[in-house]
């Protein structure tokens, strides 16, 4: 059985098949013959390491069980429209999801090269939940009749929840792994869409901020595919201080939202103010990381033979995944 290109000792099969797609101009077949290569050889992962894929299977059959269970108990509430409407694209979420999880078996790891471990685990889990809350909440949003700022209050307390725990129990079990890191990123980004969307549709946050939002991941997701499928390279994007700041203050927008809108209340008096902090900050923190990225690649080459040492490189906090087959 083969994968498609053969694989050199050094040359990683991402950066085998991203090579070829350059080269073919990134035609139609060019992207056939890429997803075709990309899915023989999860395909391949998979069935090497059969422990990992029914981790998966198990980890699947309980999301989607789960979610189930959640369109459910909200049909038995009287909202049995809203939940058979809303039930298409929050399947299709989760399907994809799962398959992205299925796609990227061969990261689950804790550094490249070592080892895949054997089970999904329950940071990973966790991350997934989140995942799958987000996918109700686009479905709902698809549906025409987003929900309800105490649904969406419930849904932020328990995405908060996991995103405090998975990577907390990750280090304490020494668990961390590169698929946790990716499926943490595209979980974070997920809900942070769906609900400044719901926000917004509810009027509880003006359109140009949730566009700002928005941009907030514009630029470094650019740079990112650009990187990747240009030159076959993942990006170093470092986290910075204005990146951490950036979560608090969407997090501060987010909660002044779910507050109770009454006149003349302390909320609703300092609701602009801090919609315009939070923007300057969204706006800075993209800017700064993208900055952070070209500042090695604008600085003058340097040679052993000069008579000032080389500046050691900066090591990136972490790396950005590369972003999953659409």
């Amino acid at each position: 059985m083969t994968a498609g290109p053969r694989l050199g000792a050094q040359t990683p099969f991402a950066i085998e098949v991203l090579d070829e797609l350059r080269e073919r101009g990134y035609r139609p077949r060019a992207w056939t013959r890429f997803l075709a290569h990309a899915w023989r050889q999860s395909r391949i992962t998979a069935a090497a390491h059969p422990d990992l894929a029914a981790s998966w299977a198990r980890t699947t059959v309980t999301l989607v069980g789960g979610t189930a269970a959640a369109l459910a108990y909200e049909a038995r509430l009287g909202q049995m429209e809203t939940s058979r409407r809303a039930l298409p694209l929050t399947a299709l979420c989760l399907a994809y999801q799962q398959f992205d999880v299925y796609a990227h078996l061969g990261l689950h790891a804790p550094a490249a090269g070592a080892p895949l471990r054997r089970e999904i685990g329950a940071p990973t889990t966790l991350t997934l939940l989140r995942g799958a809350t987000a996918a109700l909440l686009w479905g709902h949003l698809a549906a025409g009749r987003p929900v309800s700022p105490g649904y969406l209050g419930a849904a932020l307390g328990l995405a908060g929840a996991t995103d405090i725990a998975d990577g907390a129990l990750a280090r304490r079990r020494a668990q961390a792994t590169r698929l946790g890191a990716y499926l943490d990123a595209e979980a974070d980004l997920s809900f942070g869409l769906a609900t400044a969307l719901t926000l917004a549709a509810h009027q509880r946050l003006p359109r140009w901020l949730v566009a700002v939002m928005l941009a907030r991941w514009a630029g470094p997701f650019a740079l990112a595919c650009a990187s990747y499928f240009g030159a076959a390279h993942p990006v170093a994007l470092a986290g910075t201080r204005a990146g951490k700041a950036a979560g608090l203050a969407q997090t501060a927008v987010v909660v002044a939202a779910l507050l109770p809108t009454r006149r003349n209340n302390a909320p609703g008096r300092w609701r602009g103010p801090l919609h315009l902090a939070s923007a300057a900050i969204l706006v800075a923190a993209p800017i700064t990381q993208v900055l952070r990225v070209l500042g090695p690649l604008t600085r003058p080459a340097c040679h052993p033979s000069s008579r000032r040492p080389c500046a050691a490189p900066d090591r990136p906090a972490w790396r950005l995944p590369p972003p999953p087959p659409l």
